[in-house]
């Protein structure tokens, strides 16, 4: 019986491996740049292709896409039973990742009803989901990039401090540009590999 279980277990985790490759290997827009990085996400579940054959590398990403593969990379999925963050325009099938994140004050909404989940992503706002979400502590100051207001300043800082990232030019970070899925999961990848954070223990609620 043991050796029956072994076995399945084995051929399980092939599978899976198979699988994942597989799916990386049909994505036709995935450049040797992204490989890596792609090849992480997907293989940790953290993020799924726009189609069978594209995994979208030059689409910008939406709030709602980037919260998702940050919710998964920090440990939580769509069991995860977490207080409701009050945003309309969520899909029910994804608030369980807004809700995350609303816990654990990665995310906030362009208002309080309003999360923006179909807008796309500023390198700003990325560099803020990802600053807290991976706890970074540390921020280069002064910052060289003159494009970068106050507000967003130390979470540019301390992805640039933690080698996460450079500017687009020596003095310009692109802030407000629209950051593209391939770039995010380039951030998820070192991110993840810099500091593993496990979900916190939240009471779930009824």
């Amino acid at each position: 019986m043991k050796k029956k279980i072994t076995v399945a277990l084995a051929a399980g985790v092939l599978a899976f491996a198979m699988s994942a490759s597989t799916s990386l290997a049909a994505f036709t827009d995935v450049s040797p740049r992204y490989e890596k990085e792609v090849n992480y996400l997907i293989t940790n579940n953290y993020a799924q292709g726009l189609t069978s054959t594209t995994f979208g590398t030059t689409n910008s990403i939406k709030r709602i896409d980037a919260a998702v593969m940050v919710a998964r990379a920090l440990g939580f999925s769509e069991s995860s039973n977490l207080p409701d963050a009050g945003f309309t325009d969520v899909p029910k099938s994804r608030a369980w990742a807004v809700n995350a994140l609303a816990s654990r004050d990665v995310i906030s909404g362009k208002t309080t009803t309003k999360f923006g989940a179909s807008d796309t992503m500023t390198r700003n706002e990325m560099a803020k989901v990802i600053a807290i979400a991976y706890g970074m502590g540390t921020s280069l100051d002064p910052l060289p990039f003159t494009d970068v207001n106050q507000r967003f300043a130390p979470y540019v800082g301390a992805l640039v401090q933690n080698d996460i990232t450079q500017g687009k030019s020596p003095t310009k970070f692109g802030a407000v540009d629209p950051i593209t899925r391939g770039e995010f999961a380039i951030f998820i990848y070192k991110s993840d590999g810099l500091s593993k954070i496990e979900p916190p223990e939240v009471e779930e609620v009824s």
